[in-house]
């Protein structure tokens, strides 16, 4: 589903894609949202490099969007030969123009092909698998290492809600689906260490500068986890990240916990970084755990999202998260308001809020950073930027 807004307003639209959106801060803002198919569109631009271009007219250099095989009937073809990740990113022209584009952080759901979101190694990973797999995010890591060389830019290789993989038929109340089986625990495990390895490996074996390549696992059902010490749910948080031993991130898919008051909502926090592996901690500076997803519109219309956004952006700036990241740009659920951008074209309150603070902590980060010489940690940033999200 889609539709074209009049001329005046797709022009707005088309400026935005364009590089004439102002240039954002140097220093990590942390706050950001996604570039995945909408339900509507303002522009005759592919859909990725429409929503591309209105993150960064809203002024954040974080973009977040799927590098995989088309799993969406609003997608367009990839172009002719496209047939792995490598090329896909090399290759496909609209993936290749927002990869060029000046974002410092660039997030992916990242499938192999030909599998895409089918997930293959829940009845195990084969030795061809785990071999096709590790050769496509190598063969990518790589590309982004040599490519994007001297750019600042950090890629961040990932996939979606990763316990919704794990649990058969997203099962977590029926007695029979409360844990997934030992082949699907196993299989999962091989397939985020194989996927680390291969971004290990690539990294040792490119020489590169100025650019940075990092894998992470995504956790949504975090208290299910909590709510039973003695394991007996088992989830990606207790049941798989421990044992992906090099593991460089984790994201929290957060809508399980994003309402919690400020205490609960940093033990959740804590409890996910108590499971990551901590052999990466010297080489990564800073926190390792993300939200990768959250928002507020399968519940309240956006008029009533500003106030509950506020308050989660601070809780886990405050706790010290890299990227906190909205869903998402454009709408994409008939019925539901989950978009910064409305189908008419109109930016909505937390559009504004997001706007208002990348500009404003834009600039005390910069000054931050004129004073010492560097950006500032986890804590420092809070220090900044905390007051700019009171009520």
């Amino acid at each position: 589903m889609s539709f074209r807004r009049p001329a005046a307003l797709a022009a707005i639209a088309l400026a935005a894609a364009t590089a004439g959106a102002a240039e954002p801060a140097a220093v990590n803002l942390r706050l950001g949202t996604q570039a995945f198919e909408g339900l509507y569109a303002f522009t005759t631009n592919p859909p990725l490099v429409e929503i591309a271009g209105q993150i960064r007219a809203m002024g954040s250099d974080i973009l977040k969007f799927r590098l995989a095989p088309s799993s969406s009937p609003r997608t367009p073809p990839f172009a002719p030969g496209v047939t792995s990740l490598v090329t896909l990113a090399r290759d496909e022209p609209s993936v290749r123009r927002v990869l060029d584009m000046p974002f410092r952080h660039i997030l992916a759901w990242v499938y192999s092909f030909p599998h895409g979101r089918e997930m293959h190694w829940t009845d195990g990973l084969s030795p061809a698998e785990r071999a096709d797999d590790y050769a496509q995010v190598f063969d990518l890591t790589r590309h982004l290492l040599t490519n994007y060389a001297g750019t600042g830019k950090a890629f961040y290789l990932g996939h979606w809600e990763g316990d919704w993989h794990l649990l058969p038929g997203y099962g977590t109340k029926n007695a029979t689906r409360t844990n997934p089986p030992a082949v699907r625990i196993r299989g999962m495990r091989d397939w985020l260490a194989t996927r680390q390895q291969a971004v290990d490996d690539a990294r040792r074996a490119t020489p590169h500068a100025g650019v940075e390549v990092y894998h992470y696992a995504e956790v949504n059902r975090v208290r299910d986890a909590m709510r039973n010490p003695a394991d007996r749910n088992q989830r990606v948080v207790n049941a798989v990240l421990p044992f992906v031993t090099n593991l460089d991130f984790v994201s929290w898919s957060a809508y399980d916990g994003q309402e919690l008051p400020g205490d609960e909502f940093a033990c959740t926090l804590d409890y996910i970084e108590a499971h990551l592996p901590t052999n990466k901690a010297a080489a990564i500076r800073g926190r390792r755990v993300f939200i990768g997803e959250y928002g507020f519109g399968g519940r309240f219309p956006p008029d009533g999202q500003e106030a509950p956004t506020r308050a989660l952006m601070a809780k886990a700036v405050r706790w010290g998260c890299p990227f906190v990241l909205f869903w998402q740009m454009y709408n994409n659920e008939e019925g539901r308001h989950f978009g910064l951008v409305d189908p008419s074209g109109a930016h909505t309150p937390c559009f504004e809020l997001h706007r208002r603070f990348l500009a404003e902590a834009g600039v005390r980060a910069a000054a931050f950073r004129a004073r010492h010489g560097r950006d500032p940690d986890d804590r420092e940033f809070a220090d900044l930027a905390l007051p700019l999200l009171g009520p």
